[in-house]
């Protein structure tokens, strides 16, 4: 393997490394930047809260483990 592909490779993730720093960074800003009434409609706006229970009565963790062992199942 010579040691040109290697540096392109490395300038390459570098590159992205960079991209991704700003990205978090944006992100972060965004998220402290946030009024607790935007997250509030984020929030509603995600809409599957609501009538998607197999069974009204199960828990979020009970309905985590049934979905877990019927992909084991499978």
């Amino acid at each position: 393997m010579s040691s040109k592909p290697l540096k392109l490779q490395d300038k390459l993730a570098a590159a992205h490394h960079t991209r991704w720093e700003a990205v978090e960074t944006a992100k972060a800003q965004e998220l402290a930047a946030m009024t607790d009434e935007r997250a509030l409609e984020i929030i509603r706006s995600l809409g599957a809260v609501e009538g998607w229970r197999e069974r009204p009565d199960w828990s979020g963790l009970v309905e985590q483990q049934a979905i877990f062992h019927r992909g084991r199942t499978r």
